[in-house]
């Protein structure tokens, strides 16, 4: 069965790079994009999207300081995107974080989060999120964070994401190049393969599905069949 590639965090500053970014998504062998944009160009994004072919999913990064300020915006916003991240650097916010059921990933890639020790391990269960645009920019100290998290979530059997968190399009790789971060830095390759497709692709479409009401919040796909409505598990 093919791979559905997906670049989990574009973040385009124009219309004009939004359009080059999904276009080269397109020709690097994506199948999906997360895009994070105002919510007044959404239907240009989706436009544009169509054109490429590209399944294209709406994206918001919460950067908090405090858990209050954590769940105040999940209460308000979580089911407004199809994918919610958080990026934070207080330890109590990430220990929060790891363990909402309504938050998708949270962004580690920056030195300056939260190192990922044993007591945040105990608690994950949500996706770990590495930006090569963090790494690029954050030179020695981002990689060697990255190298311990990357090793530490694959020993764990914990799910890990890798996108590129472009920009424009200079800062977009293959799927493969992107893959190459995890693995080069401790993981299986077929692991590696899964943090830019299996892993952000089946939490995009299980999340756009309860925000389309064809899932329930618990996990259960409804499928309409007739006038009745069953529960498949």
């Amino acid at each position: 069965m093919a791979r559905r590639f997906v670049d989990a965090w574009l973040r385009p500053g124009s219309r004009n790079t939004l359009e080059v970014m999904l276009r080269s998504c397109h020709e690097l062998g994506y199948w999906g994009v997360a895009v994070e944009l105002d919510d007044n160009s959404w239907g240009e994004v989706k436009r544009i999207a169509s054109v490429y072919g590209l399944e294209v999913f709406r994206r918001v990064t919460f950067e908090v300081g405090s858990k209050e300020e954590l769940y105040r915006r999940l209460r308000a916003d979580r089911w407004r995107y199809d994918l919610v991240s958080v990026a934070t650097r207080d330890r109590d916010v990430l220990m929060a974080a790891v363990r909402d059921m309504r938050v998708d990933t949270v962004v580690v890639s920056d030195p300056s989060s939260p190192p990922i020790d044993r007591h945040i391990v105990q608690v994950v269960g949500n996706s770990l999120e590495l930006a090569l645009f963090d790494l690029l920019k954050g030179g020695y100290e981002a990689l060697r964070t990255a190298t311990r998290i990357v090793r530490t979530v694959y020993r764990k059997g914990l799910k890990l994401v890798v996108s590129s968190g472009a920009r424009d399009e200079y800062g977009l790789r293959s799927p493969r190049q992107i893959a190459s971060v995890a693995w080069s830095l401790g993981s299986a390759p077929d692991y590696a393969l899964n943090t830019v497709s299996i892993f952000p692709s089946e939490m995009l479409l299980e999340n756009r599905g309860r925000l389309e009401g064809r899932i329930s919040v618990e996990g259960v796909w409804r499928v309409a069949k007739g006038e009745e409505e069953v529960s498949n598990g």
